[in-house]
């Protein structure tokens, strides 16, 4: 859910489905990322819109903020699988820090699919 817009830049931008449980997709992500693909969609969310996605599976991105203002998003996810946590590299990325669960779970990785994260 979208809290707070940034002044200039932080779009939302995702391809939908482009890997699947058994495979990354690498020459399809690869496509996306040098920008030979098409089927990149642009999300121009407002304060207050919620957003639900397959993300598991969708590329997705923002790009650049670029004001002075910074966006504010809520994220929430769910897991398949009792026990499931983010692994602590992909926890970092997206929060900056991690908690002793997320120690604790390394040494018993719980996963739903074959994808690397």
């Amino acid at each position: 859910m979208l809290l707070k817009s940034a002044v200039s830049g932080g779009h939302f931008e995702y391809v939908p489905n482009l890997r699947n449980a058994n495979d990354e997709c690498y020459k399809d992500v690869r496509a996306v990322l040098c920008g030979e693909a098409q089927q990149v969609t642009r999300l121009n969310l407002t304060p207050g819109d919620l957003q639900l996605f397959l993300g598991r599976f969708s590329l997705h991105r923002v790009t650049k903020n670029t004001g002075l203002s910074d966006r504010l998003l809520l994220i929430m996810s769910f897991a398949e699988k009792p026990g499931m946590i983010g692994s602590i590299e992909r926890t970092r990325e997206l929060y900056g820090k991690v908690t002793d669960r997320h120690l604790e779970a390394q040494t018993q990785r719980v996963r739903a699919d074959k994808l690397m994260d």
